[in-house]
């Protein structure tokens, strides 16, 4: 039966499932987180902190109402911290219940107080021992799958809802028994051969119901209740204790939280809490602090002062009286998971993949959402992650890939922070401006450029300008293109060097200068030779006809004669 999933779709593969998980039961794999069930204690964790709302719990809900719709009978098992997360009293909320068709509403701590009573039986019959509650699904199951050294610690009585369940079994012969908790690790336990429950709805799941079917629950906030019960107190941090009678010779502590609780299990098996009764709450603040609670961001602080008002007792006398007999004795099973140890060179090859040669660049930062990197290099050999989850490591070789594509650009290329001060130059902008990269990072790209043009191009509000100028100090012709990065404020200038093409189209223009000069030149002496060729015809032929004529009136003459 699988319990929690992971929507792939809505994964970012950020990794923040994986980060808090207490157990890592997360396996990433293609960039998609999903769960391990065999290794999930269904704390809910992932369920509250995922951004994306990737994970989602199996409900129940629509299976309960079609037992309700079908006739059957149904009847709930309510937990006792039903009142800080509804803020009404169970009254009113049996009475919403029955609205919704349920045949009847049972509080969950009549369970309690039976189990707390075989508590007290147990430490006034095993003086000298150590034992841990066993009242929270979550802890019991972290106990079974992770350390399975401190089973023989946890108390062998059932969980208030089996009790509570092997109750109601007897009271309402034929029903179907529905849990409705806070907790998403209760959904498991309802799977165990001792459960005598059918169905389990979280609070959440149950507040959506009531209100898609215009119930509206009245709130009855700092109120004591009229019919207190120290039994109610269960819920909160510290509750059991505060419900037990105290036996002589015994310690009692209250430990919440997932690291307190670990932290308290390491001192158990180190032999350093003996003659202790240890209540442990995987959540911070006990079952008010559970998933439904957590994801609706409610108080802890105002939790605890409602079921301090329903309980509205400290008297060891004033509880439930159950008069049916039920057994409550339970054996828990290690359901350790085996995984595969690495060896030390496996890992070591891991590290070295990802960039970590040297212990110094193992940075354990958590990014990947293991505490070290070489927690992370296991979980890879174990096929729980993958290597490229190292965020440093993936930055580095990305900067590594974009520096070596700006390396081997043809082209210069330079870039600018918001002040003008240049962040990188590549290897052509250097050999450009004939300097080395250390000359010139960090300062001014006045050094080595106008930084006018840059101050011209930011003010114009474009995110990219071409512009041509010429450089006086190096005598260099340039095309510039300007782009602006409006994220970090870079402005990265790609260079292209007219010089030589500008020169030569001088040198070309000024050949064709002169060419033009010189057949203006040519055809200026042409027309002068014309000129002194007309002239000398002109005047040849002037005296060609004065001859003509002298010699035409000597003809005549002689003919006269």
């Amino acid at each position: 039966m699988s319990i929690l999933n992971l929507d792939a779709k809505m994964c970012k593969n950020c990794y923040k499932c994986v980060r808090y998980c207490p157990v890592k039961a997360i396996r990433v794999k293609d960039d998609k987180a999903s769960i391990i069930g065999d290794e999930c204690i269904l704390c809910g964790t992932c369920i509250t902190v995922c951004p994306q709302h990737a994970t989602e719990d199996s409900t129940e809900a629509g299976a309960i109402a079609a037992a309700i719709a079908a006739g059957e009978r149904v009847v709930a098992s309510v937990d006792p911290s039903f009142t800080a997360y509804f803020s009404t009293s169970f009254p009113v909320l049996r009475e919403a219940l029955l609205d919704l068709g349920f045949d009847d509403a049972f509080e969950t701590a009549e369970g309690a107080c039976l189990v707390k009573t075989e508590y007290e039986r147990l430490v006034h019959e095993n003086p000298g021992k150590t034992y841990i509650s066993s009242c929270c699904a979550a802890i019991n199951t972290y106990v079974k799958k992770v350390r399975p050294k401190a089973q023989k610690y946890l108390l062998p009585v059932m969980t208030p809802v089996q009790a509570h369940g092997l109750v109601l079994r007897q009271r309402c012969p034929g029903a179907k028994i529905v849990f409705l908790t806070p907790c998403v690790a209760k959904k498991g336990e309802r799977y165990e051969p001792e459960s005598q429950f059918d169905f389990t709805l979280l609070f959440d799941e149950l507040r959506d119901w009531f209100r898609n079917s215009g119930i509206q629950l009245q709130e009855i906030v700092g109120r004591n209740n009229a019919d207190p019960r120290l039994s109610r107190l269960f819920p909160k941090a510290g509750g059991i204790l505060e419900t037990m009678e105290r036996e002589p010779g015994w310690r009692y502590v209250s430990v919440d939280g997932f690291e307190d609780c670990a932290a308290a299990i390491d001192d158990v098996l180190a032999g350093r809490m003996a003659n202790c009764f240890i209540e442990m709450n995987f959540c911070r603040s006990g079952c008010i602090g559970g998933p439904s609670f957590r994801r609706d961001g409610m108080s802890s602080a105002f939790s605890e002062l409602k079921v301090r008002n329903s309980a509205n007792t400290r008297d060891h006398s004033i509880d439930f009286a159950v008069p049916e007999q039920v057994e409550l004795a339970k054996e828990f099973k290690a359901k350790r998971v085996l995984k595969m140890s690495p060896s030390q060179a496996q890992i070591t090859a891991v590290l070295r993949q990802i960039g970590k040669n040297d212990p110094e660049d193992e940075l354990n930062c958590g990014m990947c959402g293991y505490p070290t990197c070489r927690d992370k290099a296991i979980a890879v050999l174990q096929g729980k992650a993958e290597a490229e989850m190292c965020l440093p490591y993936m930055r580095q070789k990305a900067e590594s890939f974009a520096n070596t594509v700006v390396d081997i650009l043809p082209q210069a290329l330079i870039s600018v922070d918001s002040s003008l001060k240049i962040q990188q130059i590549n290897p052509a902008a250097s050999r450009m401006f004939h300097i080395e990269p250390e000359m010139v990072v960090g300062q001014s790209v006045s050094h080595i450029m106008d930084e006018y043009d840059f101050i011209s191009f930011l003010s114009s509000g474009e995110s990219m300008q071409s512009k041509r100028t010429y450089l006086s100090d190096t005598g260099l012709y340039l095309e510039q293109t300007f782009q602006l990065d409006r994220e970090s404020g870079m402005v990265v200038v790609t260079l292209k060097d007219l010089t030589e093409e500008t020169k030569n189209r001088r040198r070309n223009s000024e050949t064709k200068m002169q060419a033009a000069a010189l057949a203006d030149e040519i055809v200026n002496k042409q027309l002068r030779t014309v000129h002194e060729i007309a002239f000398l015809l002109g005047e040849t032929a002037a005296e060609t006809k004065s001859a003509v004529k002298d010699l035409k009136d000597a003809i005549l003459l002689e003919d006269e004669t």
